[in-house]
């Protein structure tokens, strides 16, 4: 039994369904794998706002008080919405957790069980708030039985808040988060008998043992000193009559497990015997751990599932993957070893953890719609996913955070295309553009990403690539295996054009360079291009050993400003000059077109 779908309806981001033909669909329907699941995407897409609606169906461990405002509820063209639908749907049910669920089951017409915990609220007042009629019913409409404490208390899931205090959490105190992990741990329940011995002194269970330390903490010479001075010499003078007022000095609180718990707490060695205060990164690891503790241990929930929001606070990148690797260990192993495996989901802005995982688990949510990426709803067929597993490393997963993402296939065109975009005053950071260099091979498979059938992410991709065609005049060296365009027909070129963007699909479109390459069409486009294109490829031969200062740069530009690119041999020569090859071992890269070249 996993939580398999989430509906919501006029919730926070997410609108109504449609009320007639023609109407769009912005109600959320999400389905969840039954380990882990990652929702990706930039800020205020939804991905809280998911969080939010299981943790106010299914309610939390922590015990934690969800309170519906007027804020919660969905506001569209038309204004607030009044009312709002929350349903979560569990399935794969045992034959045990049929049988305890059974008044509250909902059968379809295929015979498939599930179970279905619908939540809805009116806001009663729009000048007050807090006032909202909330009811908690089963059924995939909220029409079934309504959910008793018990059915809840065995759904509760285990929610991890964003950079929450983790120190203050494992701190010993009444109702400690550590003290309520500690009471679902199996070990533990055989510690709730008292078994002190009053005539041994012995005791073995933690009561036994709080109980054996109240006792010698009150026989204390210094406490009963101390107890005997109040009564003797203040407390019985405040006698009248036959009244008898004594005071006894004991361990406050009662002698329970619950109490012997609340007085622990959970701390961060390392290694020396001595303790120290450690960051909030450790502290959040160490709370995340014991979470997972009860959570694997916890035989009285029929679904486990642990709520996460950006796991990565405070981590430094390496430890973010070492999280990553536990939760998907943990979710896997608790299923191998025969126990209902925990479900994760988490939310995340770290393109550390949305690239150290696969693909398949990752859910796109973007200006709320969710997109999930796993096998059969993109246009990735199997070799892409387990290319992108292979290769989608920490630069690449920054597509799935982007409002729009240039793909590129070299580290020149991810170096050359912001700052272009920032000359003419379209600067990618400000757009929320994000330019991936994946390498000629993997450009197309990570465009895919973004393409399936249906509603389109609403990403613009645009994939920049090379003509693969070389001008006449170029060298065998620099030639390879490319075909020359002044050795082919319009019709050759055309249809060769064509398919390097037969790819192309929903959002996602194909930009190819028009003589060339992309440093090759900019050279062309001016001479001075030209020359601002000959000073970069000075800057980066020279960079080879180390980087150019100002004046080795201003010395470059000089100098570049002395030659010329002849049109008729594209190759670089000195002013008033016509050299086969510039002294400087240029090589041939581009021949000018237009206007550039009727300068010449």
């Amino acid at each position: 039994m996993y939580l398999a779908c989430l509906y919501a309806e006029n919730f926070r981001i997410f609108g109504a369904t449609p009320q007639k033909n023609g109407d769009e669909d912005a109600s959320l329907s999400l389905d969840f794998r039954p380990a882990t699941n990652v929702l990706v995407g930039e800020n205020d897409s939804g991905k809280t706002a998911i969080i939010d609606a299981i943790r106010l169906s299914l309610l939390t461990t922590a015990a934690d008080f969800y309170r519906i405002t007027r804020d919660d509820f969905h506001v569209g063209p038309d204004g607030r919405a009044d009312t709002f639908k929350i349903t979560c749907g569990f399935k794969n049910l045992s034959t045990e957790e049929q049988a305890v669920f059974l008044e509250l089951l909902t059968v379809d017409g295929n015979g498939n069980v599930a179970l279905y915990v619908t939540v809805k609220a009116e806001l009663m007042d729009p000048l007050r708030p807090h006032r909202v009629a909330v009811t908690t019913r089963t059924g995939r409409d909220g029409q079934g039985p309504a959910l008793d404490g018990a059915a809840r208390e065995l759904l509760k899931a285990t929610y991890l808040r964003p950079l929450r205090d983790a120190e203050a959490e494992l701190r010993s105190g009444r109702g400690s988060r550590l003290s309520q992990i500690l009471a679902g741990y199996p070990a533990m329940r055989a510690h709730g008998e008292d078994d002190f011995d009053e005539k041994t002194g012995s005791a073995s269970t933690l009561v036994g043992n709080l109980r054996r330390a109240e006792r010698q903490i009150g026989d204390n010479d210094a406490v009963t000193a101390a107890r005997d001075d109040i009564n003797t010499g203040y407390l019985q003078k405040f006698s009248i009559g036959s009244d008898v007022l004594r005071g006894e000095i004991g361990v406050a609180g009662d002698a329970t497990l619950a109490r012997a718990l609340e007085r622990l707490e959970l701390t961060l060695f390392a290694g020396t015997g001595e303790w120290t205060r450690h960051g909030p990164g450790y502290d959040n690891a160490l709370s995340m751990a014991a979470e997972l503790l009860l959570l694997n241990n916890n035989n009285n929930a029929f679904a486990p599932l642990l709520l996460i929001e950006e796991p990565e606070a405070h981590l430094h990148p390496q430890l973010q993957t070492r999280i990553m690797d536990l939760l998907r260990d943990r979710a896997g192993a608790a299923k191998t070893a025969g126990t209902p495996p925990v479900q994760v989901i988490l939310t995340t802005h770290s393109p550390n953890l949305a690239s150290a995982i696969p693909v398949e688990p990752l859910t796109l949510v973007a200006r709320g719609s969710t997109f999930r990426l796993a096998p059969g709803l993109t246009h990735l067929d199997e070799g892409d996913y387990a290319f992108l597993t292979r290769f989608l490393d920490v630069t690449k997963a920054n597509l799935f955070f982007a409002r729009g993402v240039a793909l590129v296939e070299g580290d020149a065109e991810a170096i050359v295309l912001p700052a272009l975009a920032q000359a003419v005053g379209k600067s990618f950071n400000e757009c929320g553009v994000s330019v991936v260099g994946v390498g000629g091979v993997g450009l197309f498979r990570c465009s895919r990403i973004f393409q399936r059938e249906g509603e389109q992410i609403p990403v613009a991709v645009a994939c920049i690539r090379d003509w693969d065609l070389v001008p006449a005049g170029t060298s065998a060296e620099m030639r390879k295996k490319l075909k020359c365009s002044a050795e082919m027909t319009k019709e050759e070129i055309d249809k060769h054009v064509a398919g390097l963007r037969d790819e192309d699909d929903g959002h996602v479109r194909t930009f190819v360079s028009d003589h060339w390459t992309l440093e090759y069409d900019l050279a062309a486009a001016s001479w001075t291009m030209a020359t601002l294109m000959h000073q970069a490829v000075r800057a980066a031969v020279a960079s080879k050993n180390t980087w150019p200062t100002a004046e080795k740069l201003a010395g470059s530009s000089r100098m570049s400003s002395a030659f010329q690119v002849d049109p008729f041999s594209s190759r670089c020569r000195p002013s008033g000059v016509r050299w086969p090859a510039c002294s400087a071992g240029c090589q041939p890269f581009l021949r000018p077109t237009g206007p550039s070249r009727a300068r010449t």
